[in-house]
């Protein structure tokens, strides 16, 4: 693979679990990229993953998540962070109309980009989209997902039990023997 790559984040929390779950030393750049608004975080982030490369000059990770809400017919998607942004994880709760089923898959893709060639990796998990927001931990939409098999939500677990049902964990580990095999 070459040089090392960078990871392209403004968000510091989600550099620490990417560096965390590679288990390999990352720099993180801090650029602002423009993001082209499509539910598919697949998309965003290849176009992000190019973006960046072009900015940065070298191999960069990008990565997107978005939520998808089975009773919103898959909003907000990877315009997850837009819905925060105006309506809040409370408000994301109170748009499942009542009665309605609160499944939801967490979507996350990795995209590496060395110039070249654009690899997009991703991995899900499913759960629910609790009624209200529960615990005080990560970052985003952590208080409102809870995912299957587990008693809490993402935002009240430990990263390391956090980890276990990650999406983002499942993306990069996919990635992971890629940047083992370059050093």
């Amino acid at each position: 693979m070459g040089e090392a790559p960078v990871l392209v984040t403004n968000n510091p929390g989600k550099a620490r679990e990417v560096a965390a779950i590679l288990g390999v030393p990352l720099e993180r750049l801090d650029i602002d990229l423009p993001e082209i608004q499509a539910l598919d975080v697949a998309a965003v982030a290849r176009q992000k993953a190019e973006a960046a490369f072009a900015r940065a000059g070298r191999p960069v990770i990008v990565e997107d998540t978005g939520l998808y809400v089975d009773a919103l017919r898959g909003l907000p998607g990877a315009l997850v962070r837009w819905f925060l942004a105006t309506v809040g994880p409370d408000g994301i709760c109170a748009m499942i109309p009542s009665g309605a089923e609160r499944g939801a898959t967490a979507r996350t893709a990795v995209a590496y980009c060395d110039g070249a060639s654009v690899e997009v990796l991703t991995g899900e998990t499913r759960g629910v989209i609790v009624p209200h927001p529960a615990g005080e931990g990560g970052f985003g939409w952590d208080a409102i997902f809870r995912p299957e098999g587990a008693s809490r939500t993402f935002a009240q677990m430990a990263q390391r039990e956090k980890d276990a049902y990650s999406m983002r964990r499942r993306a990069l580990e996919q990635l992971r023997p890629r940047l083992l095999s370059s050093e």
